[in-house]
C-alpha cells in the first residue's frame, strides 16, 4: 500500500481516480489507477494509456471520441492523436473530459463543432468527473469547479479540503479528506442521501456516513466505500441497484450486508458494481443488455452476485450499460451493450456482451521502453526511468524532456511528495508565503510546504524564483536535507574534506558538508574527478537520484 501511496503522491495530486458517465465514481485512497483508466458514456468508451494518450471507441455523433465528423463511429479503439501528456479522463454521456498534466481540462464533443476544445478559467486541476450535461474540477487546493458542458467553470464555494468527486445523472458527490460525503443536485430518488426527495443547489453533507475513502455516483443512486470495507447504497433501487434484496428505495444510506471487504465501487445506470480486496467482483442492479457480467440478460438482480473474471482486476468502471475492469497486468475487459461498438470488440454493432471479454491487451504496460516515452532520455537514463515506470514513480510532471534541466519548482515538489507519502501525513504549512512569484504556480502548496520544513530556501526575502534551475550543489544541500529528515537524523555539518574533487575550492562552504554526504553515501557524485558545483542537475539525473535513494532506503 506505502507504493501506491508514494505513486499517487509522486503525481502531485490530490489522491483519487473519477470515472463517470451519466454515472460516475471516484476514490479517495488506497486503490492506484492515476496512470490507467478507462470511462463509458451512453455509446461511447475512452481509455487512459500510461504513455499519457488516450484511446475512443464507439459513437462519435456529437464528436465524443475526439474524431472529426467524418468518422460516425469507431468499432475498435483509435489513437486520439491531438491531445497528449493526459492524466486523467471521464466519459459523459456524450462527450468526454481529459485532464492534462499541467492542471488543464479538456472536452471532446459538444461544444462549437470542434472535436477538441479547451475549457476556459480552469487552471491547477487534479481530477475531472462528467455527468449527464456537467463536468466538475477539483483542484490542487481541494475546491471544486462546476459547468454546464459548453459554459465557463463557477467554483463551488461551500466546499473545503475535498479530495474526490463523482457524477450522476443530475446529482454530485464530492468526498472529503477526513472522509465525509458531501451531496447536492437532482433528488427524486433520494439519491442525494438526506432523507428528503428535494433538489438542491448547496451541497450539504451526508449524515452518518464516516470515515469513507470512496464513492461512486449512477443515473439516480449513490454508492460510497468506507475504510473498513463497508458499502453504503441509497437512492433508486428500482432494479435492486442497492443491493439489500429489495426494490424499494432509499433516501438515506443503508449498508449492504453482502459486501465487507469493498475496495472500489462503481455505478452504472441502474447496475452497481464492487471490487473486493482479494481482487474479486460483485454486480447487481439492472442487466438486460448483459452489463452485470454474470453471463445473463435478465432486466434485475436484487443482491451482489460474484462474477467469473480472467486474471486479476485491480480496477473497475461503469458506462451507462456497459462494464469494465483492468487487471494487474494492464489487460483491459469490457462487457455489456454494444449497440454503438462502444465495447471496442470489432463486432457488429448489438452483439451484447454478457461476460467480461477482452479488448486491450498491456493497457497498463504497452511501450514501458518505448520511443515514445523516453525518446529524449539519456542511453545510461533508461534502465534507471523505466525501473520508476514500473513501480508507478515516474511522475507526469517529469515526463519527456528528460534531458532538460529540473527547476526549482519541480524539484521541491518531487521531494515533499515522497516526504508525505512515506510519513503518510501531510506537512502543515503558513496560509500565506512572503514569497510573491509562487502565488498561483501549479507547485505553489508544495513550495510552501519545502520552506516549512526547510527543505528549500528563497533567493531572497520575497523571491523564491520556481523556475530557476538547481545547481548540483543546491541539489546536494535539498537530498541531503531530506534524506535526514526521512530518516530522523541531524543533517551533515561542520568541515569535511572534499579534496578528492579537483575543483572543491568552488564549492560553497554552506554546501561542503552536504556535498561530501552524497559522495560517501553514492547518492550524487560527479565526473571526471568534478564534482561540478555550479551546473544545473537535468531532469533525468534528479529522477535517477531519487531511484537511488528509494532503493537504499527501501522506501518502496
Amino acid at each position: 500500500m506505502r507504493r501506491k501511496i508514494i505513486y499517487l503522491l509522486l503525481m502531485a495530486l490530490i489522491i483519487l481516480t473519477v470515472v463517470i458517465i451519466p454515472t460516475s465514481e471516484a476514490k479517495a485512497i488506497n486503490v492506484n489507477q492515476r496512470v490507467t483508466s478507462v470511462s463509458g458514456g451512453m455509446s461511447h468508451s475512452i481509455a487512459l494509456k500510461d504513455d499519457g494518450t488516450i484511446w475512443t471507441w464507439g459513437s462519435n455523433q456529437q464528436l465524443q471520441l475526439g474524431q472529426d465528423s467524418k468518422v460516425s463511429e469507431q468499432s475498435t479503439p483509435k489513437e486520439v492523436k491531438d491531445l497528449s501528456s493526459i492524466t486523467s479522463i471521464s466519459a459523459g454521456y456524450d462527450f468526454s473530459i481529459a485532464l492534462k498534466y499541467d492542471g488543464s481540462v479538456y472536452v471532446l464533443g459538444i461544444g462549437d463543432g470542434s472535436p477538441i476544445y479547451k475549457v476556459p478559467g480552469l487552471e491547477g486541476i487534479v481530477a475531472v468527473a462528467a455527468g449527464q450535461t456537467d463536468g466538475l474540477a477539483l483542484d490542487k487546493d481541494g475546491e471544486v469547479w462546476q459547468w454546464l458542458v459548453g459554459g465557463r467553470p463557477q467554483k463551488i464555494s461551500s466546499l473545503r479540503n475535498i479530495a474526490a468527486i463523482a457524477v450522476g445523472g443530475g446529482h454530485f458527490l464530492a468526498l472529503t479528506s477526513s472522509g465525509e460525503v458531501w451531496s447536492w443536485g437532482a433528488n427524486w430518488s433520494g439519491q442525494l442521501g438526506d432523507g428528503t426527495m428535494i433538489d438542491t443547489d448547496t451541497p450539504k453533507v451526508v449524515e452518518n456516513l464516516v470515515n469513507m475513502v470512496g464513492i461512486a455516483a449512477g443515473y439516480s443512486h449513490s454508492l460510497a466505500v468506507a475504510h473498513d470495507g463497508s458499502l453504503y447504497a441509497w437512492g433508486s433501487n428500482t432494479y435492486g441497484q442497492l443491493g439489500d434484496e429489495t426494490t424499494e428505495m432509499s433516501l438515506s444510506p443503508i449498508k449492504v450486508k453482502s459486501i465487507t471487504d469493498a475496495m472500489q465501487a462503481s455505478a452504472g445506470n441502474e447496475t452497481s458494481m464492487v471490487l473486493t480486496k482479494k481482487n474479486e467482483l460483485y454486480t447487481w442492479g439492472y442487466g438486460e443488455y448483459g452489463q452485470r457480467g454474470d453471463n445473463a440478460e435478465t432486466p434485475s438482480e436484487i443482491k451482489p452476485v460474484k462474477i467469473k473474471v480472467e486474471d486479476t482486476p485491480i480496477y473497475i468502471a461503469s458506462g451507462v450499460y456497459h462494464s469494465f475492469y483492468i487487471t494487474d497486468d494492464g489487460n483491459l475487459y469490457v462487457w455489456g451493450r454494444n449497440k454503438n461498438n462502444q465495447l471496442g470488440t470489432g463486432k457488429r454493432s448489438n452483439s451484447n456482451e454478457t461476460q467480461p471479454c477482452k479488448v486491450l491487451s498491456s493497457i497498463l504496460y504497452d511501450g514501458v521502453y518505448s520511443t515514445k516515452l523516453f525518446a529524449d532520455a539519456s542511453d545510461w537514463a533508461v534502465p534507471e526511468l523505466s525501473k520508476l515506470y514500473e513501480k508507478n514513480l515516474l511522475p507526469p510532471m517529469l515526463w519527456g524532456n528528460y534531458r532538460g534541466n529540473v527547476t526549482r519548482a519541480e524539484f521541491a515538489g518531487l521531494l515533499v511528495n515522497i516526504y508525505e507519502a512515506i510519513k503518510e501525513k501531510k506537512i502543515t504549512y503558513p496560509s500565506k508565503s512572503n514569497f510573491n512569484d509562487i502565488e498561483k504556480h501549479l507547485f505553489e502548496t508544495e513550495i510552501r510546504k519545502a520552506y516549512k520544513i526547510e527543505l528549500v530556501g528563497g533567493i531572497s526575502a520575497t523571491r523564491f524564483n520556481p523556475e530557476g534551475e538547481i545547481t548540483r550543489q543546491e541539489a546536494a544541500k535539498m537530498i541531503c536535507t531530506f534524506i535526514a529528515l526521512m530518516e530522523n537524523f541531524p543533517p551533515p555539518t561542520g568541515f569535511r574534506n572534499i579534496a578528492y574533487y579537483h575543483d572543491a575550492h568552488l564549492i560553497a562552504e554552506w554546501a561542503v558538508p552536504f556535498v561530501a554526504f552524497a559522495y560517501d553515501n553514492d547518492i550524487m557524485q560527479g565526473s571526471a574527478g568534478n564534482f561540478h558545483p555550479y551546473s544545473n542537475l537535468t531532469r533525468e539525473q534528479t529522477l535517477a537520484i531519487v531511484y537511488r535513494i528509494i532503493q537504499k532506503y527501501g522506501w518502496a
